[in-house]
């Protein structure tokens, strides 16, 4: 049975409760229900009221790649219709600005991606509300809630420009703007208390509040919070031994059905920090391992702290602050007065380790924990799909390393993943991102471009092309290194080329062709590009955000400006950049 296309007093998930127990019961039952209900109705009637208009509920707008702002502005959505507040929630992604100036009160939860960025999926949202022909917007009550990383230098700028934008256009604050750094949780719950204690209430119930269920995949049963501990089958080297930044397939077990993933997706990895790591800084702070701490409610040793939860690299602003008060360092005090700009700068030539060992100190064990930023996951893009083998999951991982005061630093999760042998265990959960899924017409033309690790959503595409024996039009381009060393995946693509499941397959190899670019192949096939982008074709464009730039950059000139717009606008341009 579908909802009614009428308005109703029935949120989306008693909808479905309603439609559970009628599916239980047999005609008879139905019935004398029916009549039940029908005889009740006169003593509780009440004079039926109009559904609200749009521009009464509340607006809950949300954008983001990482999936943190949707699953705040869907709490945030929950709490305050359980309050009676109507509300509405949508993604930033389909959002159109004009709709804002029908609205009067909106809440937007935003993230700022890479170095100030606006999120991908959020740019035509963005764009619109920065043009000069943006709505006025005298009627809009709003409040933002920024999301980023003090790490970066443009921290929350984002939402910084989104919040002032908002005011420009005659918008007035319901509250001022939260800005949150990774360890969102607390300062999100304050903002959202704070927002929904200034809003009205509905003089209805606030079950006519709309709020989408989450798409299938989206709100999966293992999460952040909740991850999936899976063992590890194979971890194999895809690349020559003497490669200083090797890359390895994963493959993990998957004995449950309940992990939603397609190809496209990633997931996320909990990495531990490395056990040499987290032994230093114990022994920088003179603390036991043994010491009990709490995070989240949790009671747990301090090792299991630092080794599963907290970021033991980056040092926070936070961390400065209490670092320098524990210690009384005057150098360290010194960076508290410095400006915002120069101390950020500042902690992104140092590292935790760096400071304890700076400015020794011996403190409380749940003051350290408390100091420290939590450790972020790291997302991995699936690169089989379960159509094909659905007991397993395969990742690329490839080596990353840094330099940092003067010494070369290997990254967390790579180095925590690379090292881990077969019958090791490993924290993941799913991450759906449907922006980069294959378009739903199974005869719609692909054209794949990738570089190094990129390749592995190309695979999982590959093998369920094949699987469904589908007659889509397929071309993949590739980049590496040396053909000899670091043709990934060689075999299955060559034998998806014979199968006919590829049309065509190109690779460059920088240091086998001085001079080719990974967009070479594409450019010096223009004239088929180009017949492939008039047939429909979707780009799809995966791995280093520099490299892959420079191709789009390049593909776009064989264009007018408008013909390549206007894909945006189609959504055929997909993009996975990192």
């Amino acid at each position: 049975m579908t909802p009614p296309q009428t308005a109703t007093p029935f949120s989306e998930p008693q909808w479905q409760q309603v439609q559970q127990l009628l599916g239980l019961l047999d005609e008879r039952q139905a019935l004398w229900l029916s009549g039940y209900l029908a005889a009740g109705a006169p003593a509780q009637a009440t004079t039926p009221q109009a559904a609200p208009s749009p521009g009464n509920a509340v607006l809950i707008a949300y954008g983001g790649e990482t999936g943190n702002g949707e699953s705040i502005a869907r709490a945030l959505a929950e709490q305050a219709h359980q309050q009676g507040i109507n509300v509405d929630l949508e993604d930033l992604a389909k959002l159109r600005v004009r709709q804002l100036s029908k609205r009067k009160h909106l809440l937007v939860i935003c993230s700022t991606h890479g170095d100030g960025d606006p999120p991908e999926p959020v740019v035509p949202f963005y764009e619109a509300l920065m043009a000069d022909n943006a709505p006025r917007l005298e009627g809009l009550q709003f409040s933002v809630l920024a999301l980023g990383d003090s790490s970066y230098e443009h921290f929350c700028v984002t939402g910084q420009q989104l919040d002032e934008r908002l005011e420009a256009l005659g918008g007035t604050r319901l509250h001022p703007r939260q800005e949150c750094d990774v360890d969102f949780d607390e300062p999100a719950a304050r903002w959202g208390k704070a927002v929904r204690e200034q809003l009205p209430r509905s003089e209805q119930n606030a079950a006519t509040s709309t709020i989408p269920a989450a798409p299938t995949g989206a709100a999966p049963v293992y999460s952040k919070k909740q991850p999936l501990s899976v063992e590890v089958l194979e971890n194999l080297n895809l690349s020559a031994p003497q490669r200083t930044s090797p890359i390895h397939h994963l493959e993990l077990a998957l004995e449950t059905p309940d992990f939603a993933i397609a190809p496209g997706d990633a997931v996320g990895v909990l990495a531990d920090n490395p056990p040499a790591l987290v032994a230093a800084v114990l022994d920088a702070c003179n603390l036991s391992g043994e010491a009990p701490v709490t995070l989240q409610g949790e009671s747990m040793p301090l090792v299991q702290a630092l080794r599963q939860h907290q970021d033991l690299t980056i040092p926070s602003p936070r961390f400065l602050e209490q670092w320098a008060q524990l210690s009384d360092d005057p150098t360290l005090k010194q960076q508290l007065d410095a400006p915002g700009k120069e101390q950020r700068q500042y902690l992104k030539t140092v590292q935790v380790l760096d400071l304890l060992h700076q400015a020794p100190a011996t403190p409380d064990p749940q003051a350290l924990v408390d100091a420290l930023r939590p450790l972020q996951p790291r997302l991995y893009d699936v690169a089989n799909s379960l159509g094909h083998i659905d007991d397993e999951l395969h990742l690329n991982v490839k080596a990353f390393r840094y330099g940092i005061a003067g010494r070369q630093e290997s990254g967390i999760a790579s180095q925590y993943l690379l090292t881990l042998e077969p019958g090791d265990t490993v924290r993941i959960y799913p991450h759906r991102n449907a922006r980069f899924h294959l378009p739903d017409d199974p005869q719609t033309p692909v054209i794949l471009i990738a570089e190094g690790t990129g390749i592995a959503p190309y695979r999982a595409f590959i093998q369920a092309l094949g699987q469904a024996r589908a007659q889509r039009p397929c071309w993949l381009v590739f980049a590496e290194q040396q053909f000899e060393q670091d043709f990934l995946y060689q075999t299955e693509f060559q034998q998806a080329h014979q199968d006919g499941v590829l049309d065509r397959v190109d690779t460059v190899f920088y240091q086998d062709q001085p001079g080719k670019r990974l967009a070479s192949p594409l450019l010096e096939q223009s004239k088929r590009l180009q017949e492939w982008v008039e047939s429909g074709a979707h780009l799809y464009f995966c791995g280093d955000k520099q490299r892959l730039a420079d191709c789009e950059k390049s593909l776009s000139a064989l264009f007018d400006a408008d013909t390549w717009k206007q894909l945006g606008k189609d959504k055929r341009l997909h993009r996975n950049l990192y």
